[in-house]
């Protein structure tokens, strides 16, 4: 079988944002909820997508540690992988280290100080304002590179082998901030205002600096999928 690029997803509405527009020249699958997963030999590289369930939740949710399972299996081969916020989690609680639930509360816009450069996030190096929702963070895998930082987060992003996790929503796109604000529970305006929804969508649509990132990082993790079919 033909090998394609596997997006998986741990809430329906999930679209996969500006990865998925970046990667649609290629071939993509996607596994929503599933504990059954495609073989290695059938992959050219893997998204992990966010959810609002806990990276931990994985008796009520069993479909998380098929993705753990798998994306260890995946670095391992040296197969691309690319988690976000919970997908983030996910590899790096596998990878080990060590996950604490609802010790922040970070939603919206927020600094992130990347520290060196990476394909997969631009090869910027400095500030970024990117979108960030979340409560539960991990620390630095054993043995990771530490790629970004913020005031509330210490591991904001990481690099381990052919894997990447990001805690910040790059991927997150006009059409993202509409679903997180309409179908989430509870929406971005419930948690914050409809005013700092609106600054948010308008910095997401409008800053040169994170649109570069966004293009030129997502655009290296598929030609690194690209090398692989």
């Amino acid at each position: 079988m033909a090998r394609s690029v596997l997006f998986i997803k741990h809430i329906e509405y999930e679209t996969g944002g500006h990865a998925t527009t970046l990667l649609s020249h290629l071939p993509t699958r996607e596994a929503v909820f599933e504990t059954a997963m495609p073989p290695l030999d059938e992959i050219a590289g893997i998204v992990i997508t966010g959810g609002q369930m806990s990276a931990a939740e994985v008796d009520r949710y069993p479909s998380l540690q098929a993705t753990a399972e798998l994306a260890l299996q995946a670095i391992d081969a040296e197969v691309p992988v690319l988690g976000i916020c919970l997908g983030h989690q996910i590899i790096g609680r596998a990878l080990g280290g060590v996950h604490r639930e609802g010790v922040v509360d970070a939603v919206g816009i927020l600094d992130i100080e990347l520290l060196e450069p990476d394909p997969w996030l631009g090869d910027h190096v400095g500030p970024l304002g990117a979108m960030r929702w979340n409560s539960d963070v991990v620390s630095l895998p054993p043995g990771a590179r530490l790629l970004a930082s913020s005031a509330t987060v210490d591991n904001d992003a990481f690099r381990y082998g052919s894997a990447l996790g990001m805690q910040f929503h790059l991927e997150a796109d006009d059409r993202v901030m509409r679903l997180w604000d309409s179908v989430a529970s509870p929406t971005l305006s419930e948690l914050r205002d409809a005013d700092a929804v609106a600054e948010w969508r308008a910095h997401l649509a409008t800053d040169e600096t994170l649109l570069g990132v966004v293009e030129r990082g997502f655009g290296a993790f598929a030609e690194a999928c690209a090398a692989r079919l």
